[in-house]
């Protein structure tokens, strides 16, 4: 059954914000310029903290702030010991502290942790001047952007920049330099009509990753991501029999981060992919709400009230965040923003214990981890594909809609 899908002309107009990242093609020179600014970048957030938390004790009874903070820079700069300071732009180290600001608010506001400090290895240094970071092209694949105190520098310009520039951030990630522009742009988002044969569930799993309630499967290449975990247990074990910041040992961690950032390329190109793809294409999508920080929390317990199963839980943690559930909910979250989708995140009780002929809820009904069998009227299904139409159901049933009976492919017209 084919109909066609008449895109409404209701949309909302905002301002939207964008990162678009890239990889940077650097000198030896331009190197040891970045990693110093990083460092810098890393020592002035890190004692930032420091600050604040003695400022914090009881000893010292008084809250410290980004403003106070940041008026203090001058001053240490011109101290002998911390001149060096002073080849990083200005702008640069208040960002860093605006960042440290930030991260205390959100702990303050109960929505994130107790900032951390920044460790070696991994950091950025940002430049808020965005009308002077345009980027000027030299072939097909290549660009310049013009750094403050640092020159020109080339990145491969693999997508276009759509917007305003505000700001730019050059980021350290497993030995590698990436630029990220940060673009804003007037958009006008199109809101889809809320009709239930335009509607997806989707249900997370271990085995299946992703199992839709179009009958369809979408698998992250998990082999080739234990095969690569096998690899870092390997050198990891050689690692541990180096000396702590020996040539072999530091070659050992160049080694295994590159390695952990291949795992996270994998999985993000997947979610990304699967995510773009369903909220541009369905009007309703429907996830379970599930707490992911909960359900991997290690099962050790302690000395007085050991754990049990502990072997086997661990693995199930080890699968659930290898998955990237977490993240894949926040990718659904602004793409369903950004394409005019409505994402609904229903409780997951029982989603694959109900049967969704008769509505009977056992735990007989799901014996083993792939087949869904009803004690009570004898349904036969797949569990993940089950339990994924019942997400579906309930997502429409919370917004007062009721199933489709036949979900037609959509085509969508220009108007």
């Amino acid at each position: 059954m084919t109909l066609t899908f008449v895109i409404d002309h209701s949309f909302i107009v905002e301002k939207w914000r964008q990162g678009n990242k890239f990889r940077l093609s650097l000198t030896k020179k331009q190197k040891v310029i970045l990693l110093r600014w990083i460092g810098s970048c890393r020592f002035v957030y890190n004692c930032g903290m420091e600050h604040r938390v003695t400022c914090y004790n009881r000893q010292y009874p008084k809250s410290v702030f980004y403003f106070e903070q940041q008026n203090a820079l001058p001053e240490i700069k011109k101290d002998p010991d911390f001149d060096w300071l002073r080849d990083v732009p200005s702008q640069s180290l208040q960002l860093a502290l605006r960042n440290l600001d930030i991260a205390f608010g959100r702990f303050f506001k109960g929505i994130g942790k107790f900032p951390k400090r920044k460790k070696k290895g991994h950091g950025n240094v940002t430049f808020p001047q965005g009308d002077k970071l345009i980027p000027v092209p030299i072939s097909n694949k290549k660009s310049v952007v013009q750094i403050p105190k640092l020159g020109k520098l080339k990145f491969i310009h693999h997508r276009k920049l759509i917007g305003k520039i505000k700001s730019a951030t050059i980021s350290l990630c497993a030995g590698k330099f990436y630029i990220s522009f940060l673009t804003e742009e007037e958009k006008v988002i199109p809101l889809m009509p809320l009709d239930p044969k335009y509607a997806i569930g989707i249900d997370m799993g271990v085995k299946k990753s992703i199992a839709l309630s179009n009958d369809k499967f979408e698998n992250l290449d998990v082999e080739n991501i234990i095969k690569i975990e096998k690899r870092i247990e390997k050198l990891q074990r050689k690692l541990s029999k180096q000396e702590k910041f020996s040539g072999r040992w530091k070659y050992f961690q160049k080694i295994i981060s590159r390695l952990h950032s291949q795992i996270a390329n994998i999985r993000r190109e997947f979610l990304h992919r699967v995510s773009r793809e369903l909220a541009e294409s369905q009007s309703i999508v429907c996830m379970e709400d599930l707490r992911v920080k909960n359900m991997s929390k290690s099962a050790k317990g302690s000395l007085q009230n050991p754990g049990k199963n502990v072997a086997q839980k661990s693995g199930l943690n080890k699968s659930i965040l290898r998955q990237g559930w977490g993240m894949f909910r926040t990718m659904l979250e602004y793409k369903c923003k950004k394409f005019g989708s409505t994402l609904v995140l229903v409780n997951p009780k029982n989603t694959s214990r109900e049967c969704r002929k008769c509505h009977f809820v056992s735990k007989e009904n799901r014996k083993t981890q792939e087949n869904f069998l009803c004690v009570n009227c004898g349904h036969d299904e797949n569990a993940d594909l089950l339990a994924s139409k019942n997400i579906k159901r309930r997502g429409l049933a919370s917004l007062g809609l009721e199933e489709a009976l036949e979900a037609p492919t959509i085509i969508a017209l220009a108007i």
